[in-house]
């Protein structure tokens, strides 16, 4: 998900849009705006995109980090101290660059926010009584998911020892409360001019985990679309990926990586791996491969570009 505006609300977006194809929640909510507010809020879009284009950086850095880990772990021990150093000092650079984007995503945040309160507050006057308390209710979820994403910012570890992933796990909580924060005034929106009317949401999708084929010497591709050094929840993965139907996870050097799709030619995955970006995930989605059920580390030790 590029984005013109955060991860959790374009996701929240995509379910709107399966649910009323005929309904573009971005374009709906851009029209019930005034001139200044449609200003600040396309001045939050570009500082967004600013964003993404550090997180995407970050992503780049942190696959040549996960590279030299695998690498490592096929040395010896002297050998392999070498190597997890340099890892170590890529995963700083990938905590300060994540860092940055997330201050970026703050700023942002506080824009749309700011936008979305009072064209919402101008909304909810001509309200019908019949939604009004649903719209009120994700207002008053919103403002204290908002409220919580500022705390967890003022409580950010500051002096000489802290290291940036410790400054990072904390930036990482706020912007996850940001992002709450904003779904929940799309989700006003929806009930205000009733996006979902004589609509059923889709129904949450579990998790289904698939062992890839193992047949001997069989090359398979898959697409990743997220990773953490923690598991992510099904409710997180489904603001990254809209439906988490056939979606697989593992557990590779400490790192729990998701991708979906089973692909015989890395042409498909490639291709699956565009429509899905083309939907908005852009953050972190790129085809990986297996070799006999093992993962690749360098893909190009199983394809080379004609």
């Amino acid at each position: 998900m590029k984005k013109i505006i955060t991860t959790a609300v374009m996701a929240c977006l995509f379910m709107a849009a399966t649910a009323q194809e005929n309904i573009n929640p971005t374009e709906e909510i851009k029209k019930q705006l005034s001139s200044d507010e449609l200003t600040r809020y396309e001045n939050a879009e570009a500082i967004k995109a600013k964003g993404d284009n550090l997180m995407q950086q970050a992503v780049t850095k942190q696959n040549q980090s996960d590279k030299l880990k695998a690498q490592a772990a096929k040395l010896k021990k002297g050998k392999a101290k070498k190597l997890n150093k340099q890892a170590d000092a890529i995963d700083d650079a990938v905590a300060t660059q994540k860092n940055s984007a997330y201050a970026q995503y703050a700023q942002a945040d506080r824009e749309f926010y700011a936008v979305y309160s009072q064209n919402l507050e101008n909304l909810m006057e001509t309200c019908p009584a019949n939604k009004r308390s649903s719209a009120e209710s994700h207002i008053s979820e919103a403002e204290t998911y908002f409220a919580n994403a500022e705390d967890r910012l003022k409580r950010v570890p500051t002096g000489k020892k802290i290291t940036p992933l410790q400054i990072m796990k904390v930036k990482e909580e706020a912007d996850k409360s940001f992002n709450d924060a904003l779904d929940n005034y799309v989700q006003a929106y929806a009930d205000i001019l009733g996006w979902y009317d004589k609509k059923e949401e889709p129904k949450p999708q579990p998790v289904i985990v698939q062992e890839p084929p193992k047949p001997a010497d069989k090359i398979i591709y898959k697409v990743q679309i997220a990773a953490d050094d923690k598991p992510l929840t099904i409710e997180y993965l489904r603001k990254i990926y809209p439906s988490t139907e056939g979606l697989n996870n593992e557990l590779v050097d400490g790192i729990y990586r998701y991708s979906v799709g089973f692909f015989n030619t890395y042409e498909e995955a490639d291709k699956a791996r565009k429509e899905i970006i083309a939907k908005g995930v852009t953050t972190g989605v790129f085809v990986v491969a297996y070799k006999n059920g093992k993962r690749v580390s360098d893909i190009s030790e199983v394809y080379t570009a004609e």
